[in-house]
């Protein structure tokens, strides 16, 4: 499936701390929130395998989902790591926490929204290198919803 060229200018504003990200954001219908979720974990995807690597068991998700929110406690930006964890759930393959009642596409926008500001906090070279990453997502994203 392509990718929307506006999906990876909100990513690209969102890593370089631009204040559009913000509009991009709010300027998503239902339908495009859940189109901009699927790529989103397409690009958390590529910002984890250097940290992360490929293959990672629930205890290491939980205590990178932890970490990503204790980082935005102290920023004052809360965010709910069970969400978060869900996001790096679907990235790994891993069964989901919420089965029975849907995560809102909002809820899950803004976890990973948190898990990529994280990444970019910790990391200087992600925004030396966001559009490597993010052509590299569009490729991933591409593999995953091949139809």
């Amino acid at each position: 499936m392509r990718v929307e060229p506006r999906f990876r200018d909100q990513i690209k504003c969102l890593v370089l701390k631009d204040r559009r990200a913000k509009a991009l954001d709010e300027a998503l219908s239902p339908a495009d929130r859940v189109a901009f979720n699927d790529f989103l974990v397409s690009v958390v995807a590529v910002l984890l395998a250097p940290r992360l690597g490929d293959r990672c068991d629930v205890d290491d998700l939980a205590a990178f989902s932890d970490e990503v929110a204790a980082g935005h406690r102290s920023e004052r930006r809360p965010v709910n790591e069970f969400v978060v964890e869900e996001v790096l759930r679907q990235v790994y393959g891993v069964p989901r926490l919420f089965r029975t009642i849907p995560v809102p596409p909002t809820a899950v926008s803004g976890a990973g929204a948190a898990i990529v500001r994280h990444l970019n906090n910790t990391d200087a070279g992600v925004a030396a290198d966001i559009d490597r990453v993010l052509d590299a997502a569009a490729d991933l994203h591409r593999r995953r919803t091949r139809q």
